[in-house]
This record gives structure tokens, C-alpha cells and sequence, in this order.
């Protein structure tokens, strides 16, 4: 990750990795959220003085939750005690999981890696993309006759 981060501090780098990693992790052929998505994640967070409020109270109650029921912090328990202490934090905190799992999803299905593991062309949809089928514009006639249905001032 680059050293100009618009967020998460130093110490905050492998708490978030693990997080991404656990709602998508690495198999196979894929890598891992936390690999993918982190600079994007930082990213939209530092624009967002909402989302900075608010992923600083979610990431404080993964750590809390984690040190209060396992007495380590979450980058040190196994997958199971990972995935349970996020779903703590998605009944405790469900606005701030929300925005967590839309974003890491943002990240990680618009980075032009993932785009071509999965097979996919790495462009925008529009203008040189997809054809548009012609309309048939025959269906709106019925508009047409009804008139102008407005006031012009």
C-alpha cells in the first residue's frame, strides 16, 4: 500500500487486511480482499468524514470484542474466532458492517486484476462496449397522439 494514506494508520494495516480477508478470502486463483481492496477502502474512507467516524468506532469494537472474549487481538485468532467476532460487530454495528461489505465488495470486483482473473475485459461498458439494440419506437405512438399534457411558461 502506498505511504500516503487518506485513513487507517500503520498499526491499523493488518487489522483491516485480516477483516477483508475473512469476507473475501484468498483461494486458488483468487487472492484475498485484503491484498485487492485495502488502498480503495483507505481511499473512499479519507473522503467521507461519516465513514472515517464511523470505521473508527467499527474497528475499535473488533479489537475490543476480540481482546474481551478471546484476550488477543483479532489478528491472532483462528478463521472461526474471526468470523465470530464479525458477526459481533454486524448485530453491534450494523451500519458501519454495511458500509465495510459494500465497500470491500467496490474494492475488490473493480480492480482491473480481479476483472481479469475473472475472465473479463478489462474496459468500460460504453461507448466501444456492448450494442444497444434499436428501440422500437412504434410502442410509444399512443404519447404521441395524446399530445402536450403540459403547461410551457
Amino acid at each position: 500500500m502506498a505511504t500516503d494514506r487518506r485513513f487507517f494508520s500503520t498499526s491499523q494495516i493488518e487489522l483491516v487486511t485480516a477483516v477483508l480477508d475473512r469476507i473475501i478470502p484468498a483461494n486458488d486463483t483468487m487472492p484475498g480482499a485484503g491484498q485487492i481492496a485495502l488502498e480503495f477502502l483507505d481511499d473512499v474512507i479519507g473522503r467521507s468524514p461519516a465513514l472515517k467516524r464511523s470505521f473508527a468506532t467499527g474497528l475499535s469494537e473488533i479489537e475490543v470484542y476480540a481482546q474481551g472474549t478471546y484476550h488477543h487481538d483479532f489478528v491472532s485468532l483462528s478463521g472461526e474466532e474471526r468470523d465470530e467476532v464479525l458477526r459481533h460487530v454486524e448485530t453491534a454495528q450494523p451500519a458501519f458492517f454495511e458500509a465495510l461489505r459494500r465497500q470491500t465488495y467496490n474494492g475488490y470486483y473493480t480492480n482491473s486484476r480481479i476483472i481479469e482473473l475473472l475472465g473479463l475485459e478489462n474496459r468500460p461498458p460504453q461507448p466501444n462496449g456492448h450494442q444497444i439494440e434499436t428501440g422500437h419506437l412504434g410502442l410509444i405512438e399512443n404519447v404521441k397522439k395524446r399530445g402536450t399534457v403540459y403547461r410551457v411558461v
